[in-house]
Order: structure tokens, then C-alpha cells, then sequence
């Protein structure tokens, strides 16, 4: 397969004038994209940087992300994105870690940096990091591609390494997935194919691009498709895009998916364009998938993968969709069958694999998984075994190969000597009409061991007692299953791809307790 680098040429070559990439009110063409990747990549050349060095990018969604992932590619640099809403601390230690020679910085982020950056560039570091900021027309980013945008194409020195993808760290601080070059441009392909994605594809890019999300920015790169960029979410924004647009193709979290569903916007907005909405990174409750297909009218895709993986692992495709909304709808609960080059299995605590219909962990192989974690072989051991790897999620897998995804094992709940998956509990509240989101948690208690707690937030203008949520799950769930408490939040927390946060949950909790007994 050709690099990442010699398509983007390609697709410049014969397909120039193409739009690329599109950003609110700004457009570069596939012709454009070559030509500003190449000057970057002479820049980041003239900068000192050197194949297998990490060059960062902190910003939200924009051109620029693309444009300096293409340029590090090119020069065989080790992109590293990092979410702006992320702490300074994090981002201190992140930059620790990977040991950048120089950060590209939106001009809304740079505070951000100047108040941790003197630690890495103090008389005693190894090394100076260059910090590049843009945003503007007269930024430095822009000087340095008018510098060298008149040169002739850039020689390519592509690297075994193409990126370093950092966790969304919900069990503590982010690690570093190591993503090779040619399989983390062979994963997207295989995902692009599946999707349908062709020449005249137009995605819709809603999901931040500093770790694994990226995967979905470039998902034009093989037939000189265009990608939309939201940028900062906002329901909106993404409706006016796709009408304006005429997008064709989307992967939502389910947070964006119950906004569009709410906004007022939906039914006098023109969505005829879209062949098909996809959705993952979070279980989405059945009865919300029905009335996104009876909002969109169009096909849904849902998609389960994980860091480690490069990309997806499972799909439930549009026509197991349609078999839900029928024969059986049990399946809406599932995360789909495993894709043609992934290997799945249910093993129990001694690595053996469990009858269909029992639960265990979910562990994965395939030719597209990542090389091991930056700088932490100890958790590389943690991960992957017998060159397995180990998700952490509890599923069980039915006689069709649909799996069923239990929760995190971490999140499993042990009360009153039986084991509860927090999936099953959500789904049930989910159908309260009253109910938008839900995160369900175990608390300790001294008599259950652990008591079954729901945070939910409300529709706007809806009510709803705990106590007329928990009767509501009775006819739904075992007695044991039905949360002992329920709280109503206004905001569920949720981490930088959108995904609830049940971790910050947790220590909320911890705190409160913590502050009664002090």
C-alpha cells in the first residue's frame, strides 16, 4: 500500500482541485494539502527535527491537524496529539513522556503551555522544545509554509512509527499507544472500505482527532474524498454543515447523537444527504438507536474498537439493524459481530474460553493492533499476552457471534453476593421518557458490600423522581439490579471524546465521603 505520504501526493496529482478538507468557512483542496504539507515538512526539517522524533499538536479539530499530521508522515516524525481539555498538569506530564522537538500550538492553547512550559525548556533539559503557534494569518505556522511552499516536492522519509496515541486515561494517567505506520494506515483502509467511503464521500468529522479519532479525519485520503470538520461540538453547527455540505457519512458518541436528537434545529434541517450514520466509543441505549432511525431515516452503523486496536474490532451493520427492529430486537443491545480481520474471544480468570451465552473478558488479535505502549513495558505485559489483547471489558458471545459488551470489569458491581453489570442497569433507565443520560456506579456499603447507585440528567423540561426511576426499572431488571439510590445531576461528566466519565464519578463520591468523615 502506498504511505500516507505518497497518497496525499497522489491524490494532489489527479484530483487537485477536490476539496480536501473543510473548516466552518475555509476549504483546502487535495492540490493545497500537498503543497502546505510539503512546505511544513521542509520547515520541520530545517527545525532539527529527525525521523523517529515526536512532534505534538495541541489544538481542537481544524485544517491544521491534518496538515501537521501529512507533514509529519512525510518527514518520518512521530505525530503525538494532545486534547486541549486536558489539565496542564496532564499535559506537563505528557509532554514529559514523549519528549517532543517541537509542539504546534492553536494561539487558544498557548496559555496553556505557558504555564508548564518552563520546566522542559530549564537551562538542565536534554533538549529545547520548540513551540510553534497558529491560528492567525500572521502566525509563525503560516510564515514557515510561505517560506517553502514554492519548493519542489519534498523528498518523503516515511518512519516505522507514524503516531503515539495517548488513552483517554479513565484508570489514571493517559498511556502511550505506539501506532506503526503501515498498520494504522491498513486499519483505516479496511474501516473506509467497510463504511463504504468513496470518491464522492463527504464526512462529517465530529469526534477530537488528538488520539484515535484521527483515524476518522483521514478517512479521505484514499480516493480524494472530503472531510467536514465540526470542530468544537455543537449540534447545530453539525446540522447547518450537513446541509450546507451535502455530507454523506458520520460517526457520532452517544452524547452527540441524543444532541442532534434534541435540537431544534432537527425536521427543518435537510439531511438527505447522509447514506449513513455511524455511532460507538459507549453503549447507546435501544430505545435511543429506534429513534435515531425514525428521526434520520437513514441506515445506522454502530462500531466498537479500542486504543490498542487502531481502529474497530465490531461492527452492528445497517442490516443487523433492520433484523433488531424485527425479528430480534435483543441485538440493538449488542456491539455487533467481529470484522473479517479481527480475532474475538470470551475467556474466563485462567485464560479459557467460556461456553456462548457466558461471560468473560473480551480479548483481541489482528494484524492491525498497536506495537506496545511509549516508555511502559510493564503495562505492555499488562495488555497483551500470547499476543492477545486483554480489553478489560466483560461480554459474552450468543450462537450467532453477536457480542454482548457487560461492562468494564472494573466497573462491575458486586452486591449482596452477586455480580452486576452497570450496561444492563443504564439501558433500563434509559427508557424512562424522562431519562437523557445515565451513568451507573457501586458505592460501598455495610450491608450490600456494594450498593447500586444512578446518576442521571434529564431532558430539559422533564421531571423525574428517584424514586419513580427505581420503580420504573422494577418490571425491567431483577430487584437486585434496581439502583438502592439515584441522584439527578445537570451535567454528567464526560472526558474529551465525549464518553461519560464514570472515574470522575467514583472520586466525586470519594470526596464526599472523605469530607463527612474529616
Amino acid at each position: 500500500m502506498l504511505t500516507f505520504g505518497e497518497l496525499i501526493y497522489r491524490n494532489a496529482l489527479y484530483w487537485g482541485d477536490k476539496d480536501a478538507f473543510v473548516e466552518l468557512e475555509r476549504r483546502r483542496t487535495w492540490r493545497d494539502f500537498q503543497v502546505r504539507t510539503d512546505a511544513l515538512g521542509y520547515a520541520l526539517r530545517r527545525l532539527g527535527v529527525m525521523p523517529g522524533d515526536r512532534v505534538v499538536i495541541l489544538s481542537s479539530d481544524c485544517i491544521e491537524v491534518a496538515e501537521t499530521f501529512g507533514a509529519c508522515m512525510k518527514v518520518g516524525a512521530v505525530r503525538v496529539g494532545l486534547n486541549p481539555r486536558l489539565a496542564p498538569p496532564e499535559i506537563n506530564a505528557l509532554v514529559a513522556d514523549c519528549s517532543p522537538t517541537v509542539i504546534f500550538a492553536h494561539q487558544d492553547h498557548l496559555a496553556v503551555l505557558e504555564r508548564v512550559g518552563d520546566a522542559w525548556n530549564s537551562a538542565g533539559s536534554a533538549r529545547q522544545i520548540r513551540v510553534i503557534e497558529f491560528g492567525s494569518a500572521a502566525s509563525e505556522y503560516e510564515r514557515l509554509i510561505a517560506a517553502d511552499k514554492d519548493q519542489p516536492n519534498l523528498p518523503q522519509t516515511p518512519n516505522d512509527v507514524a503516531m503515539i496515541a495517548y488513552t483517554t486515561g479513565s484508570t489514571g494517567l493517559p498511556k502511550g499507544a505506539v501506532y506503526p505506520h503501515a498498520s494504522f494506515l491498513q486499519s483505516i483502509f479496511y474501516i473506509a472500505m467497510l463504511e463504504g467511503i468513496d470518491p464522492s464521500a463527504r464526512w462529517l468529522h465530529t469526534m477530537p482527532a488528538a488520539g484515535i479519532p484521527l483515524m476518522h479525519l483521514m478517512r479521505n485520503i484514499f480516493h480524494a474524498a472530503a472531510t467536514v470538520i465540526v470542530g468544537t461540538w455543537s449540534a447545530e453547527q453539525a446540522l447547518h454543515l450537513i446541509e450546507r455540505e451535502r455530507t454523506t457519512n458520520v460517526v457520532l458518541v452517544p452524547t452527540m447523537l441524543n444532541s442532534l436528537l434534541e435540537s431544534s434545529m432537527l425536521g427543518r434541517t435537510d439531511t438527505s444527504s447522509m447514506r449513513l450514520f455511524g455511532y460507538g466509543a459507549s453503549p447507546l441505549p435501544p430505545k435511543t438507536i429506534k429513534e435515531a432511525m425514525r428521526a434520520f431515516g437513514k441506515p445506522f452503523l454502530q462500531m466498537f474498537g479500542t486504543t490498542e486496536l487502531m481502529g474497530m474490532a465490531m461492527m452492528l451493520f445497517p442490516s443487523d439493524h433492520e433484523l433488531g427492529l424485527g425479528a430480534r430486537p435483543e441485538i440493538l443491545a449488542s456491539a455487533g459481530k467481529p470484522l473479517p480481520f479481527i480475532e474475538a474471544r470470551v475467556v474466563d480468570e485462567e485464560n479459557r474460553v467460556v461456553p456462548a451465552g457466558e461471560t468473560g473478558e473480551l480479548i483481541l488479535r489482528s494484524d492491525t493492533q498497536f506495537s506496545g505502549y511509549w516508555n511502559a513495558p510493564e503495562k505492555d505485559a499488562e495488555m497483551i499476552r500470547d499476543g492477545w489483547i486483554h480489553t478489560g471489558d466483560m461480554a459474552r458471545l450468543d450462537d450467532a457471534g453477536y457480542v454482548y459488551l457487560s461492562d468494564r470489569a472494573k466497573f462491575r458491581i458486586k452486591t449482596g453476593g452477586y455480580n452486576v453489570f452497570p450496561t444492563e442497569v443504564e439501558n433500563a433507565l434509559a427508557e424512562h421518557p424522562a431519562v437523557n443520560e445515565v451513568a451507573v456506579i457501586g458505592l460501598p456499603d455495610e450491608r450490600w458490600g456494594e450498593r447500586i447507585h444512578a446518576v442521571v440528567r434529564l431532558f430539559s423540561g422533564k421531571n423525574a423522581s428517584p424514586e419513580e426511576l427505581r420503580e420504573f426499572c422494577k418490571d425491567k431488571i431483577a430487584t437486585f439490579k434496581v439502583p438502592k439510590t439515584i441522584e439527578v445531576w445537570a451535567e454528567i461528566p464526560k472526558g474529551p471524546t465525549g464518553k461519560i466519565q464514570k472515574r470522575a464519578i467514583l472520586d466525586h463520591y470519594a470526596a464526599e465521603t472523605k469530607k463527612q468523615a474529616s
